[in-house]
């Protein structure tokens, strides 16, 4: 019986993991952001030598599209490296994904905080960069993609705090295509003008903000229709526990 009771004083409550589990995800989670900040302040090293290499005009945003080669497998090899700290840093499938989003953002967010420190640039959020050429170059003012990654690490945390709580995103197949959809907006904005931009510069762009917007609202429909279901399973949960202790304490009073 005192063995049935300490166990008892000593349980996990409902919906919470065990502590040192908890300790050990966001351990995890800790681990990875020191990897990937590290990571965007090399990568912001590597990019100050490549253009030593290869000279780019301050007007036009990447070398000739014969000295490219470089630049695509340094691309490749960084998305390699997220995806191999993600998947050592998670602990299920949901984890692993939300980790690599996680990296992600904060590599790109501190890519940029190492030029800045390193060569004063960007001067401004406002200034415009080839973010990515991947399947093609991707052209946009480097506040976008940092407002992106903000997405990404908030996400992240979110699902993290899910698992440790026991109760887990059930992300549904609606949800998932509107994060799609959102993404696929975000790619087009950072790409329509791509021909023009590679061609004469950026003299003359104008990013579309309102195109980035419209592709938010449907990654937030997404989060909200997940939030509220998790929020629902929570009432019920709740509801459940309120309900059980009452009928347990029913039953010494039948058997009076």
């Amino acid at each position: 019986m005192a063995s049935i009771i300490k166990t008892h004083e000593n349980a996990v409550p409902s919906g919470l993991i065990d502590p040192i589990s908890s300790r050990t995800i966001w351990m995890r989670l800790a681990w990875v952001a020191v990897y990937a900040i590290a990571m965007g302040f090399l990568e912001a090293v590597c990019v100050i030598y490549i253009r030593k290499i290869f000279p780019v005009e301050t007007n036009f945003p990447i070398p000739p599209m014969d000295q490219l080669g470089v630049e695509i497998v340094r691309e490749v090899c960084t998305i390699i490296m997220l995806v191999a700290v993600a998947w050592l840093g998670g602990i299920n499938f949901r984890t692993r994904l939300a980790c690599f989003f996680y990296a992600f953002g904060l590599w790109d967010i501190f890519y940029y905080v190492g030029l800045a420190w390193m060569i004063g640039w960007p001067s401004s959020l406002l200034d415009w960069d080839c973010l990515f050429l991947i399947p093609k170059p991707w052209y946009g003012p480097v506040l976008a993609p940092v407002l992106i990654s903000v997405y990404f690490i908030l996400g992240c945390c979110f699902l993290h705090v899910r698992e440790i709580r026991n109760n887990p995103l059930r992300i549904s197949v609606i949800s998932v295509m509107l994060q799609l959809t959102m993404f696929t907006v975000w790619y087009w904005s950072f790409v329509k003008d791509a021909d023009q931009i590679t061609a004469n510069g950026f003299s003359g762009v104008v990013y579309s903000w309102p195109l980035f917007m419209l592709g938010l609202f449907p990654g937030i429909a997404g989060l909200w229709l997940t939030t509220r279901k998790v929020t629902n399973q929570d009432r019920a949960t709740a509801q459940s526990e309120r309900s059980s202790p009452g009928q347990a304490a029913g039953h010494p009073g039948e058997g009076e």
